[in-house]
């Protein structure tokens, strides 16, 4: 499943965290002396620990996927239950409005999952729990955030509230690398380019090869150029620049300026189709699937989705990004989660919520809620887990078991998904890590007030630039006016959104010192 996804922030728990953990040791009890078999301590034990934990039912909202549809009778939940002693009531969303529909009506489900705007957006009301209060009966995920400052930085508000925390683990899915017909470059002598120079040459002797062919597709429209933008060293929008730690507006680096020149050529010259603005997924599909495109940008489970369509020996590949301008191809650094957790502010069932919270980001939970239960999921062969035969794609685990959907884990193992993929895409899962580009494409949090202060100007800078530069690659606007959209852009007030999010970012370095 793919889904579109916004800019995403974060704050100071991370040393207040680290501190917690610090004065948090454990001891553990020395074995008393017994007649029983060890069997029978080990049952004797694991009954003690269940009547410790208090039974409880919690609502758990997530999404609806039409790849996964929720089942009652997942055992991802029979098996939470035998753990914590909680029986999770699963409830989907109906539509967007489902979270806001939720809130009003004051009868909020206890957990709920949710995009970081969401968090952001509804937690400073009242809706959402602070969790940083609480990190003390949760020490499996305070040593998780502990662990990972750059999750707890993108979680924490600017005055150090915790209103949700995300998942991990199932990020990789989420990388866009660059594939190729490896059928086709040999059958035509062609060696993988390395460079966007050697990108457009390789394009053109395909064209010419096949005339009604357009060798390079994509399909995210103007949105392709944060894909395309690390390679020529920037992010399209703002983002911290690591080399002076100062946010930059990547508009108006020449690493970006060099991209568009080379997206105007390709468009130009019929390498890229011209409804490359609107290319939807099953246009991209049949691009691909019918031989009319070669190389491609797109989600790395695509694929073998597309392997299985091509026919008579058609074969895409990992390639690696090439370079556009800088010393090395990139790709963005795109493994991160977008989805979390958020508690309702009203639960009556904050213990059990804490408890569910807890165990998902421990490492018991992570794999229980990763591989499953062996003998009802997996066996173990040499010494490693297979999943049993039924489940043979990464899908059959969520459709079947609810393994790594939605609100079913905190902290995934991918190398449980992974086992499913073959050879090949695991090779590129693999490989795409050696390729992210150093900065991920996240912005600092900010205050209300300061998010007030500029809404009006980013929306209209971010309408102005998409629409202006899809007429400079289309040649509707030459480049020689290039200077005057940088121009247009700082008179929108680029510079007022570069210093706004310089101030979160400050303020960001300052509490996670």
């Amino acid at each position: 499943m793919i889904r579109k996804r916004k800019m995403k922030s974060g704050a100071l728990i991370v040393t207040v965290i680290t501190s917690l953990l610090a004065g948090c040791t454990g001891q553990n009890n020395p074995p008393a002396a017994s007649s029983t078999t060890p069997s029978q301590s080990a049952t004797a034990s694991a009954a003690a620990e269940s009547n410790q934990q208090q039974p409880a039912t919690l609502r758990l909202l997530t999404e609806l996927s039409p790849a996964w549809p929720v089942k009652k009778d997942w055992a991802v939940w029979k098996w939470v239950k035998e753990k914590t002693n909680i029986t999770i009531n699963q409830e989907t969303q109906t539509g967007p409005e489902s979270l806001a529909l939720a809130i009003a009506s004051g009868d909020m489900p206890d957990l709920m999952s949710v995009f970081p705007p969401d968090a952001q957006k509804y937690g400073p009301q009242g809706a959402f729990l602070d969790l940083s209060k609480h990190l003390d009966k949760m020490p499996n995920l305070k040593a998780f955030l502990a662990s990972r400052p750059e999750v707890t930085q993108r979680i924490t508000s600017p005055g150090g509230e915790i209103y949700h925390v995300l998942n991990d683990g199932m990020g990789a899915g989420n990388q866009l690398v660059y594939f190729y017909r490896d059928d086709i470059f040999k059958k035509n002598n062609l060696q993988e380019p390395k460079t966007w120079d050697e990108l457009y040459e390789t394009a053109k002797k395909l064209k010419a090869q096949y005339p009604d062919s357009y060798p390079f597709v994509f399909r995210h429209g103007v949105n392709t150029l944060k894909y395309f933008g690390p390679s020529f060293g920037v992010y399209p929008g703002f983002f911290e620049d690591k080399s002076t730690g100062k946010i930059k507006y990547g508009a108006t680096d020449p690493g970006f300026k060099k991209m568009v020149e080379y997206l105007n050529k390709f468009y130009k010259e019929g390498l890229t189709p011209p409804d490359w603005l609107s290319m939807d997924y099953k246009a991209w599909t049949q691009f691909i699937a019918t031989g009319k495109s070669f190389i491609t940008l797109q989600f790395i489970g695509q694929i073998e989705i597309m392997n299985e369509q091509l026919q008579n020996g058609a074969h895409l590949t990992f390639m690696a990004p090439p370079v556009g301008y800088g010393s090395k191809g990139y790709i963005p650094k795109a493994d991160l989660e977008e989805f979390g957790f958020a508690v309702s502010s009203k639960t009556k069932n904050l213990d059990a919520v804490l408890r569910y919270l807890d165990f998902i980001y421990s490492k018991e939970g992570k794999d229980l809620l990763s591989w499953g239960k062996e003998g009802e999921s997996y066996t173990i062969e040499n010494g490693k887990r297979k999943f049993l035969p039924q489940f043979k794609t990464p899908n059959d685990l969520r459709k079947e078991l609810g393994l790594m959907t939605t609100g079913a884990y905190g902290v995934a193992d991918f190398e449980s998904s992974k086992s499913l993929s073959n050879e090949n895409e695991r090779f590129s899962y693999d490989e795409a890590v050696k390729y992210h580009f150093p900065v991920i494409n996240a912005l600092p949090p900010l205050t209300s007030e300061e998010k007030n202060s500029i809404s009006v100007i980013e929306d209209q800078l971010n309408k102005y630039y998409e629409s202006s530069v899809a007429k400079f690659i289309m040649g509707e606007t030459p480049m020689s006016e290039w200077d005057k959209f940088i121009a247009e852009l700082n008179k929108i007030g680029a510079q007022k959104l570069i210093d706004t999010y310089q101030v979160g970012l400050d303020r960001l370095k300052k509490n996670t010192k």
